[in-house]
């Protein structure tokens, strides 16, 4: 994944892009090979009879490196979105979006070939190339304009899915051929300059991201893949708003040729807690500040209750629908674009975005009386809502229950506000807080714990355990030493683990309204190593940890699920979620390893 806070592209280790949404992550794909090879699009520099490149970052940077070699000789495709500091952007005229694409001889020769074939709107808009002299070629569709400058000669033709643009050339030990593409919804459209200006903004980009990496705080344990996970989490992340996306992507399937394929180019409310706690933890209170600015901003429409997701800017999710001209990723059908689990009605999103606020109110030099009226507003609408029945945390589409997470969520969104309200003496009717919270309780161990299993349950009075269940000690509900607690730790491993990640639910026994399967849940896995280390058991800890690991792709970018036999990943890529559990079971393993 290569971005710049504002969209993203993926990048094949055959050096093509084949997944970019311009201009923002949930803009229609203008690039989307990935979910139809011929009508999806793709902007390609490939070696001529290379085999696949061996892909990494540019140390502490998002700036990615793929390298080929041939028989010939070696090259190395270094690709970007030009980012720098806001400081600079008044001094000098820098295109407003743009992918860098440079490619650098090693050693010998390495004969390249170019295809550049946009597909705009899914593939489903068509496109026409104009000649523009020195500052290259324009592909218009509607009021958008890609501009590709290079210095290679590319050559228009009609292939079977549309036009595309199509050169070769060849690159020696020392030599640089440099691509831009920038894109432009305004006119005048800012070109960038190629050779040595082009390097300039490599160069800046380069910076730019080792500066805001180097304040991350973490030193213990998994120092690296705690730092990458904040990179990939800073990419994921819509600068103009502060909202952090679930995943740039759509319908990349949670089983090879099933129909869970998910539009999750959207910011889920139950992020909230989880992503704040991981940039405090390491140091980012910007960030962090940011995205709960976002979520009062967000919510605000929809007052006093709360979504379960909204966009970049905190408008309604687009009606869930399907595109029928393209074939998915590896035949997996239907492609989605919206997603109708913003209707959906999910208790546990008050408690995660509470805590995520209470956590943040420490650092703030000044909580605000929209902070204040935030925090007690929604600890109404629990009281009001928490008897009632729900969708879960997994949205499932089966219909509502009793779901025991979503109840110790919602006591923890009371627990937040009655503690805020003690702690800043702000004037609200606590004593209706801690009524309900103790009801709360009360329902939640007398319901949602069965002896038998000696677990706690997915839902009240059942007979299922759910990985979900792990959050209760995160989030304070109970110590992760509880026997109710060891007890459940033991079933879902038990019952949820295969090969060491852990899946959600069992599908043989949870009715959830969808067809096929699904593969083990990262995040799963991670929370029971956090559980682990807040029980001091660290080594326990490490090897559920590390079992994640060593899945690991070569870029330690994490999907949304994994294969548990082939290691295969499944879901949208990369996944936001996967990478916050990964920074904060590092931290608490890092914790656990100096306490002991």
């Amino acid at each position: 994944m290569i971005g710049n806070c504002r969209t993203a592209a993926l990048v094949s280790s055959h050096g093509s892009i084949d997944w970019c949404c311009w201009p923002n992550f949930d803009s229609p794909s203008v690039f989307a090979a990935i979910l139809d090879s011929a009508r999806g699009g793709s902007f390609s520099l490939t070696p001529v009879g290379a085999p696949r490149g061996r892909q990494t970052y540019a140390s502490d940077t998002n700036v990615l490196e793929t390298v080929f070699e041939t028989a010939e000789g070696a090259a190395r495709l270094v690709d970007c979105f030009p980012v720098r500091e806001e400081s600079a952007v008044r001094g000098e005229l820098w295109p407003d979006q743009e992918i860098l694409r440079i490619v650098e001889g090693v050693s010998g020769h390495v004969d390249f070939e170019a295809v550049f074939a946009p597909r705009p709107e899914y593939g489903a808009k068509a496109v026409r190339f104009e000649k523009r002299g020195r500052f290259g070629t324009a592909c218009t569709f509607g009021k958008h304009l890609l501009l590709l400058h290079c210095e290679v000669e590319l050559r228009a033709r009609d292939a079977a899915s549309g036009p595309e643009l199509r050169g070769s050339f060849r690159v020696r030990a020392g030599e640089r051929v440099v691509f831009s593409l920038t894109y432009s919804q305004e006119a005048p459209a800012v070109v960038g300059p190629l050779a040595s200006e082009a390097l300039r903004r490599l160069e800046q980009t380069k910076s730019f991201w080792r500066s805001w990496v180097s304040q991350c705080r973490h030193e213990g344990p998994y120092r690296d893949e705690v730092r990458r996970s904040a990179l990939a989490l800073k990419l994921l992340t819509f600068a103009p708003s502060g909202a952090i996306i679930a995943a740039p992507t759509t319908s990349l399937p949670e089983a090879l040729g099933g129909s869970r394929n998910w539009d999750y180019r959207y910011c889920w409310l139950r992020d909230a807690s989880f992503t704040t706690r991981a940039f405090l933890s390491l140091g980012f209170q910007e960030e962090a500040k940011t995205f709960m600015s976002w979520t009062l901003h967000a919510t605000a429409l929809t007052r006093p209750r709360l979504q379960l997701l909204y966009s970049l800017y905190g408008r309604a999710i687009p009606k869930e629908r399907e595109i029928a001209g393209l074939s998915g990723y590896r035949q997996s059908r239907p492609v989605r674009v919206g997603n109708a689990a913003s209707r959906q009605f999910q208790l546990d999103i008050y408690g995660e975005t509470l805590d995520g606020v209470f956590q943040l109110l420490p650092f703030l030099e000044r909580i605000d009386s929209e902070t204040r009226r935030f925090v007690i507003e929604k600890a109404r609408a629990v009281c009001e809502l928490w008897e009632q029945p729900d969708e879960g945390i997994w949205e499932v589409r089966s219909g509502r229950q009793h779901h025991t997470h979503s109840k110790a969520l919602a006591w923890v969104a009371l627990d937040r506000a009655v503690r805020a309200c003690r702690r800043w003496k702000w004037e609200a009717p606590i004593e209706e807080f801690e009524a309900a919270a103790a009801r709360l309780r009360s329902q939640i161990e007398a319901r949602g714990f069965n002896s038998r299993l000696d677990a706690y349950t997915r839902t009240f009075d059942g007979e299922e355990v759910d990985a979900s269940l792990l959050v209760l000690p995160l989030v304070g509900y109970c110590d992760a030493s509880s026997e109710r607690m060891q007890g459940t730790r033991r079933a879902v491993s038990q019952q949820l683990s295969r090969n060491g990640l852990v899946y959600r639910y069992r599908r043989d026994r949870t009715r959830d309204g969808l067809p096929g399967g699904d593969g083990a849940f990262g995040l799963c896995t991670f929370w029971m190593a956090e559980n682990l280390a807040l029980c001091g058991r660290v080594d326990e800890a490490k090897r559920w940890f590390e079992a994640v690991l060593s899945r690991r792709n070569a870029v330690q970018l994490w999907s949304e699920e994994i294969d548990p036999e082939t290691g295969e990943f499944l879901g949208n890529y990369p996944q936001a979620f996967t990478h916050i559990g990964l920074i904060n079971a590092a931290c608490a393993i890092s914790k656990a390893s100096e306490a002991r």
